[in-house]
């Protein structure tokens, strides 16, 4: 019961932030000069009016009211600058993209951060252990927006392995996960180590080798899952650092996602679709913290009441 109020509590968090970012979204793009059939030459009254109803433009909280009613019924309205294209069905061409590269990249940092945490906790101090975090706390400062050009041109520039834009092949999907996924395997790699260091050093640890239990047995029923716990709590946060890098990363390799997407429809003033994008953005994040709270959840009972 527990857990099954825990979960309502969160989901009912979760329809609360995604009607708050609807709605600011909304406004602010009002409140922006400017709209999407603005043009070089002022189109004449009779076509802008026509314009206007055709795409039920119109007084402001009528428009809101009639786009949150359509959102309810999972319509998000025409794109006004591609014509003939819906913006459900624009984000339905492009997420599979976008998520792809947001798989590679968790897959990553996740199973390397994690692997590396460990190995960094059950290895001996010495020069390779201060180099390997002295690695990931350089890996921390270098944005994708620096380490994206900078793999491009030494990678496929001049040395010609990688492909250096596009989204096709496996080789070409190379260049921008390795730079989406080192930011955030440091960070995961660093939490795991030190969450475990700190797990390894309680009472309960000790007392559990002094009664004759072996490492690995305790390392993995006891240190391994509480010493998690940290990370997986950093994995909402994580999703959407990675959602958000998707946007330099898309735009810096021409990869045809949600973020390029985004981008054309901020410089075109599409507003439906801009604030389709961002919605969507704001679910998947929404539904990636409600996984790593599910996931605490289960580890540990305790903040299940919380």
């Amino acid at each position: 019961m527990g857990l099954c109020s825990h979960l309502l509590r969160r989901l009912l968090g979760t329809l609360a932030v995604l009607w708050l970012v609807l709605t600011l979204t909304f406004a602010m793009l009002r409140c922006i000069p400017g709209g999407p059939f603005d043009a070089e030459r002022e189109l004449p009254t009779e076509v802008a009016r026509a314009l206007q109803v055709s795409y039920g433009r119109g007084p402001v909280l009528s428009q809101y009211g009639r786009y949150l009613g359509g959102v309810l019924r999972g319509d998000l309205g025409p794109s006004y600058r591609q014509s003939g294209w819906s913006v459900r069905e624009l984000l339905a061409a492009k997420w599979p993209v976008s998520f792809e590269l947001g798989l590679y990249t968790m897959a990553l940092a996740c199973c390397g951060g994690i692997a590396l945490g460990c190995a960094l906790l059950l290895g001996r101090p010495g020069l390779p252990h201060r180099l390997c975090l002295r690695s990931c706390t350089l890996l921390l400062c270098v944005p994708a927006i620096v380490l994206g050009p900078l793999l491009n041109y030494l990678l496929s520039c001049k040395l010609h392995w990688f492909p250096s834009i596009g989204w096709s092949g496996w080789r070409s999907k190379i260049l921008p996960v390795c730079t989406l996924a080192p930011c955030y395997l440091a960070a995961l790699a660093q939490i795991t180590w030190q969450g475990m260091r700190t797990e390894y050093g309680r009472a309960y640890v000790r007392t559990a080798l002094a009664k004759g239990l072996g490492e690995g047995q305790v390392f993995f029923r006891h240190v391994f899952a509480n010493g998690i716990q940290p990370a997986i709590a950093y994995l909402g946060p994580t999703c959407s650092g990675v959602l958000s890098g998707t946007f330099v990363v898309e735009n810096v390799f021409h990869i045809p996602g949600l973020g390029r997407l985004l981008m054309e429809a901020i410089s075109g003033r599409d507003h439906t679709v801009i604030v389709g994008v961002v919605l969507f953005y704001a679910l998947l994040i929404s539904i990636c913290n409600l996984v790593a709270d599910v996931l605490l959840a289960l580890l540990n009972p305790r903040l299940r009441g919380a």
